[in-house]
């Protein structure tokens, strides 16, 4: 998409958890030194294992990862003002994390269940049970659908992907060359 630019929230939490950065020493603080893997990093599917069976340890995560991710992305969005384009910012988790607040338009790309699940246990490896429990924990889809200007229907191949999205582009000329 010619002028838009792409930051995926779940890449910045990654980052956001690295050795040595203040989430990482935080994380660790919180949860203790038993979540480092060999090379002395947060072993993810440990901590995803912990937080996604307890509620108020997800809570006690996203109060740290979600002020770090929040502030890179408002750092980015202030750096790049003055430049034409777009930045689409891809998050599971927008509203919860208060991301919302620094879109101008928000759309939802609807997936459906069967389809989201497929696609996490083939690009990332998650069971089924894992996948469940991260679902479970985002908002349901008729509260998506409320608090979004425009959906597109995600359920096929990247070039449909590609088709919708333009085709959402060119109905709000959003881009305008």
């Amino acid at each position: 998409l010619l002028s838009a630019e792409l930051l995926i929230t779940d890449n910045l939490g990654h980052i956001a958890m690295k050795k040595g950065s203040v989430g990482y020493i935080q994380i660790l603080d919180t949860f203790g030194e038993a979540l480092k893997d060999a090379s002395g990093e947060i072993n993810r599917e440990q901590m995803a294992k912990i937080v996604f069976s307890d509620e108020t340890k997800l809570q006690k995560l996203n109060a740290i990862i979600h002020p770090i991710v929040m502030a890179y992305v408002e750092e980015y969005i202030a750096k790049r003002k003055e430049k034409k384009g777009v930045i689409i910012l891809e998050s599971a988790i927008l509203f919860e994390s208060g991301c919302d607040r620094l879109c101008e338009e928000i759309w939802y790309l609807f997936v459906p269940e069967e389809t989201r699940k497929a696609r996490l246990k083939e690009g990332r490896g998650y069971s089924e049970d894992k996948s469940d429990a991260i679902m479970k924990k985002q908002m349901d889809v008729d509260s998506y659908r409320k608090k979004c200007q425009r959906e597109i229907v995600n359920s096929g191949d990247v070039t449909m992907l590609r088709q919708g999205l333009q085709e959402a582009i060119n109905a709000c000329g959003m881009l305008g060359e």
